[in-house]
């Protein structure tokens, strides 16, 4: 599932740019839901918005699943 980046999210996270439009420094609108990361592509502008990878929903965790599943593991 792909959605887009909230006012409040941005605010606390300050730039949030396009993954794919490096080394320009475009401001990303989109992004994967859950648990999202840089290097792997997730945060898109409305341009590039068709590039995020999507993983069906029964085959990804919430970010709530994630804290309890991975909890202590190191990323």
């Amino acid at each position: 599932m792909i959605r887009m980046i909230k006012n409040k999210e941005r605010e606390r996270a300050g730039n949030i740019y396009c993954d794919h439009c490096k080394p320009e420094k475009v401001d990303a609108i989109w992004r994967k839901a859950g648990i999202s990361a840089r290097h792997t592509g997730d945060f898109a502008c409305h341009h590039h918005k068709h590039l995020i990878k999507d993983i069906p929903e029964s085959d990804h965790l919430t970010e709530a699943d994630f804290q309890t599943w991975h909890k202590g593991e190191t990323l």
